[in-house]
Formats: C-alpha cells, sequence, structure tokens
C-alpha cells in the first residue's frame, strides 16, 4: 500500500513526511553512540534537557512512559509531545530512548 494514497497527502504534505523519514534514519544512524549515552543519562536521572536549532527538547519519565516535549525557539512555531511505552527489558529501553531521541530531533 502506498502510504501517500492512503493517507490521502497533499504533494507537499508527502515531501515533509519523506524528509523528515530520512532525516529521522539519518540520525539514528549517525548519532546512535550519543543518543546510546543520553538513554543511560535519562534513566539514571529521570529528566534530560538538550537543544536542536529550532527546539528546547525536554525528555521525563512519567510512570511506564517515555515523554519528550519540544519547545520551539520560534514564537510561531508549535510545541509537540511524544510519549513511548517503557519496556520490559533494558537494551529494548535503551533501543526505545535511542529512537525516541532521533524522531524528537528529526521534527
Amino acid at each position: 500500500m502506498d502510504l501517500d494514497n492512503s493517507l490521502n497527502l497533499s504533494p507537499d504534505e508527502q515531501l515533509r513526511v519523506d524528509q523528515t523519514m530520512e532525516r529521522f534514519w539519518n540520525l539514528l544512524n549517525s548519532e546512535r553512540s550519543r543518543y546510546e549515552t543520553q538513554a543511560r543519562e535519562l534513566i539514571e536521572s529521570q529528566t534530560l534537557v538538550t537543544e536542536t536549532d529550532n527546539f528546547m527538547l525536554k525528555y521525563s519519565i512519567r510512570g511506564d512512559l517515555y515523554v519528550s516535549r519540544g519547545i520551539p525557539k520560534q514564537k510561531d512555531a508549535d510545541s509537540f509531545c511524544i510519549e513511548f511505552p517503557i519496556p520490559d527489558t533494558k537494551q529494548e529501553r535503551i533501543e526505545s530512548l535511542v529512537e525516541l531521541f532521533a524522531q524528537s530531533e528529526a521534527g
């Protein structure tokens, strides 16, 4: 099934989705070591704050969820919140956080 047909995206919307997915995969590969270090820091301290060019990213552990809040640096941009369930094993927890960090930074 073709994603753009199933979601009825305009060409501009599809381009944004494609660019975001490409950034996500690139970050997942190029920043994995940094993300693994950040994951251990978040698990230990329960909170972590990082920044990108466009967002301040605040990560926390709330109950059985990892939470990422993106606060825009530009006043006219939208904030976002992503929640991931916390997996059972240590390796799955680290991998889940690596994906959360990449997704948050990709936009």
